[in-house]
């Protein structure tokens, strides 16, 4: 499946939903949908990872960047990541700082 994403802004929250393959090519559209949810200051940054098949390690580096541009009271949530996501987000370290969520999907 194509990578796909969307931000959605509401209030103090960002809601950044990434679906399909999220290769190299798809990392500029990431960073740039990143830098506009932060660029909104939010008090609580949602990743719905629900859709989501793989992504590359550059992809966990805009995650990282995302949490690093966040306000210092801001919360990140990861939100319905694979197995196989979650153990790439521990490796990387980023689940020390963001809320990883495992929940079957709302859908």
């Amino acid at each position: 499946m194509p990578f796909d994403a969307s931000v959605g802004l509401s209030g103090s929250s960002a809601v950044l939903h990434l679906s399909g393959r999220l290769t190299d090519a798809d990392v500029r559209t990431l960073r740039g949908l990143v830098e506009q949810a932060v660029g909104r200051s939010p008090r609580r940054l949602v990743v719905d990872l629900y859709d989501l098949e793989e992504m590359v390690p550059a992809a966990l580096r805009c995650l990282a960047f995302a949490q690093q541009h966040l306000p210092a009271t801001a919360e990140m949530v990861i939100e319905g990541a694979s197995e196989h996501l979650r153990g790439a987000l521990e490796r990387s370290g980023l689940t020390q700082s963001m809320t990883v969520v495992t929940a079957a999907a709302p859908r």
